[in-house]
């Protein structure tokens, strides 16, 4: 029972694969936005993300995949507005 169990949900993972969550969902050409601040590690999908509003540097165009190569994960607020439009 408990390696049906396993099985199951190793299947279920593998049946998700890179289809699940919100920062899945984002193409690695699509264009986002950083902060150039020391401090900086996330990624944001709009300009207009009120958590750009503390960015300490500039703000910059770079493309997803240029993001996640460089460390950074989706915004917290981003990844929630994401998930409501889904």
């Amino acid at each position: 029972m408990k390696h049906t169990t396993l099985s199951l949900i190793a299947a279920i993972v593998l049946a998700c694969g890179t289809s699940c969550g919100a920062s899945a969902q984002i193409k690695k050409n699509a264009m986002v936005y950083i902060c150039t601040g020391n401090y900086s590690k996330v990624y944001h999908l709009s300009r207009s993300c009120k958590s750009l509003t503390s960015c300490k540097g500039k703000i910059k165009e770079i493309s997803t995949g240029e993001a996640v190569k460089n460390g950074r994960h989706l915004c917290k607020v981003c990844k929630e507005k994401a998930s409501k439009r889904r």
